[in-house]
């Protein structure tokens, strides 16, 4: 089951990589090669939980497995305050990342409603459509 998630979730998230490519992506000039391709993606989880840990793990290896060390990854756990979500989203957005994974319902809800121009993905939400306001959801 979790292999089938992790699976899902690289899919996903390599649809979300592709839907970024209006801009070019950032160059990875450390490495010596300008036409390297680099994603930053960011992910906020709500609490130190074995279940949500797993979640951010899954995705991380899932990530790592599909584009290696072209991915990193900035995270904050919010522990479970609604004010860490803020800011750690907040912080995303000004470092411009490539991708902002929400790791449960109010990680996503906020990511969701902080910005419309980075793609957001959630994991570990019971109720999407409720979460997200969506009324028409089949």
């Amino acid at each position: 089951m979790k292999k089938l998630l992790s699976l899902i979730l690289a899919a996903a998230l390599c649809l979300c990589l592709v839907a970024c490519g209006g801009e070019p992506a950032k160059d990875n000039n450390d490495a010596g090669n300008a036409d390297a391709k680099t994603y930053t993606v960011g992910i906020c989880q709500l609490l130190p939980h074995p279940s949500l840990d797993s979640a951010t793990q899954g995705f991380k290896d899932a990530l790592k497995e599909a584009f290696g060390d072209a991915v990193t990854f900035s995270e904050g756990n919010a522990g479970g305050e609604a004010t860490n979500c803020t800011t750690i989203i907040d912080g995303f957005i000004a470092e411009d990342v490539d991708l902002i994974l929400g790791n449960a319902t109010l990680p996503l809800t906020t990511a969701a409603s902080a910005t419309d121009t980075i793609p957001v993905l959630g994991t570990s939400v019971t109720d999407f459509a409720s979460a997200l306001g969506i009324t028409d959801w089949t």
